[in-house]
C-alpha cells in the first residue's frame, strides 16, 4: 500500500512539471519581448513615398451610356379605329440610347494616424438622346389626356418622336485604410458620403390624322430636377498578380436623402386643313416636390498597373475596366392615371484611370 501510495505522489508531481515547464517557457518569451515594435496584423499597402506630400491627383476618361429602364414613348400594334384595320405585330418604341463621354477628377491625401487616407471624386456626365416613329397602329406609351377628335375615334396618332437628357453631376467624399490580408490581396474599406445634381428633361409629341383634314398635335413635357446627399460605403480590391499588376474589384452602397422638384405640363393644338384652328389648350399642369430615401448601387472591375518611380518619390497607377451605377427607383415622372411612373436610372460603360501620388 506504501508502495502505491508513494507511486502516485511520484506521477503528480512529474505530471504538474510538465505543466508548468511550458507555462514558464511562454512567460520568458512575452517577457523578453516587452517593449519590442509588433508587426501590424494588415500592413500598410500604400502607396507610401519617401520625402513626398502624401498628396494624390487622378484623372478619368467615361465611356458611358445610360438607361431608363421600361421608358416607353410610343406603342404600335393597335387597331386602326378610323379605317378598322387589324394591325401588323407592333413593338415598343423607346428613345434610341447613346454612348457619351464623361470624366472623373479626383484629389487624394494620406495620414499619418494608422495609414488612413481620404479621396475627394467628382464625376461628370451629360447625354441627350431621341427617337420618332411613324404608324398608322400607334398610341402613346403612358397616359395622357387625348384630344377630343382622337378620343371620338375620328382621328389617330400616325406619328411620335421623343426627346430625352440628362444632366448627371456627383461628389464622393471616402475615407479609408488600404492594406494588406496576405502577400497577393489588398483590401480597402471606407466610408465616407455622396452628395448629387441631376435634371432630366423629356418630352414627347405625337401629330394625329384624320380622313376630314382636322388633326391634333399633341405634346407632353417631363421636367425632372434633383439634388442629394446621402452616407456611402463600401469596399475597393486588388488581386496581385505581381508586384505591378492586379485585378482590381470594386462596389458600394449609397442611401440617398433627394430633395425632387418635378413638373409636368401636356398641351394640344387643333389644325384643320395644316392651319391651327383655335389657341393650343393646355391638358394637364401639375408640381410635385417630394424627399425620398433611395439606394444607390456601385460596382467596378478592370485591370491595374502601377509602379514607383524617380527613387520612389513618385507613384503612377493606371487601371481601366467596367463599371456600372444603379439608382434604384430614382427617376419620378408624374402619371395622368395614377402617382407616379418609377424608373431606375442605370449608368454603365468604361472607365479609364491615371493617378500620380508624391
Amino acid at each position: 500500500m506504501r508502495v502505491f501510495v508513494f507511486l502516485v505522489v511520484v506521477l503528480s508531481t512529474i505530471s504538474l512539471r510538465a505543466d508548468v515547464e511550458p507555462q514558464m517557457d511562454n512567460l520568458k518569451h512575452d517577457y523578453n519581448h516587452v517593449g519590442k515594435p509588433v508587426a501590424p496584423f494588415t500592413p500598410c499597402a500604400g502607396p507610401l513615398v519617401r520625402r513626398g506630400m502624401d498628396i494624390n491627383l487622378s484623372a478619368e476618361f467615361l465611356y458611358w451610356s445610360t438607361r431608363l429602364d421600361t421608358l416607353t414613348y410610343a406603342k404600335t400594334g393597335f387597331r386602326d379605329t378610323v379605317n378598322d384595320v387589324s394591325p401588323n405585330k407592333g413593338e415598343v418604341q423607346m428613345v434610341d440610347w447613346s454612348w457619351d463621354p464623361g470624366f472623373k477628377v479626383g484629389l487624394g491625401w494620406s495620414f499619418d494616424h494608422g495609414c488612413w487616407d481620404m479621396r475627394l471624386v467628382y464625376t461628370w456626365f451629360y447625354t441627350n438622346v431621341g427617337d420618332r416613329k411613324r404608324s398608322n397602329s400607334m398610341v402613346p406609351g403612358f397616359a395622357i389626356i387625348e384630344p377630343s377628335i382622337v378620343s371620338s375615334g375620328a382621328a389617330r396618332f400616325v406619328d411620335a418622336h421623343a426627346h430625352f437628357d440628362l444632366h448627371y453631376q456627383v461628389s464622393d467624399l471616402e475615407l479609408g485604410r488600404n492594406y494588406y490580408v496576405s502577400r497577393t490581396l489588398k483590401l480597402r474599406p471606407f466610408v465616407g458620403m455622396k452628395g448629387t445634381w441631376q435634371k432630366q428633361d423629356y418630352a414627347t409629341f405625337f401629330n394625329s390624322s384624320s380622313v376630314s383634314g382636322s388633326t391634333s398635335n399633341y405634346k407632353a413635357r417631363f421636367d425632372h430636377s434633383l439634388w442629394g446627399l446621402g452616407m456611402r460605403a463600401g469596399l475597393k480590391t486588388s488581386w496581385q498578380f505581381s508586384r505591378h499588376f492586379s485585378l482590381y474589384g470594386d462596389f458600394a452602397l449609397t442611401g440617398m436623402w433627394l430633395h425632387y422638384d418635378i413638373n409636368r405640363k401636356d398641351t394640344s393644338t387643333d389644325y384643320l386643313n395644316g392651319e391651327q384652328a383655335g389657341a393650343k389648350r393646355t391638358m394637364l399642369n401639375i408640381q410635385g416636390r417630394l424627399r425620398i430615401v433611395k439606394p444607390v448601387l456601385e460596382w467596378a472591375i478592370g485591370l491595374r498597373a502601377e509602379s514607383y518611380f524617380s527613387c520612389q518619390r513618385c507613384h503612377v497607377l493606371l487601371q481601366a475596366g467596367w463599371e456600372s451605377h444603379i439608382w434604384a427607383n430614382q427617376t419620378l415622372y408624374i402619371s395622368a392615371d395614377n402617382y407616379f411612373d418609377r424608373f431606375d436610372l442605370s449608368l454603365q460603360g468604361l472607365a479609364a484611370q491615371l493617378r500620380l501620388s508624391f
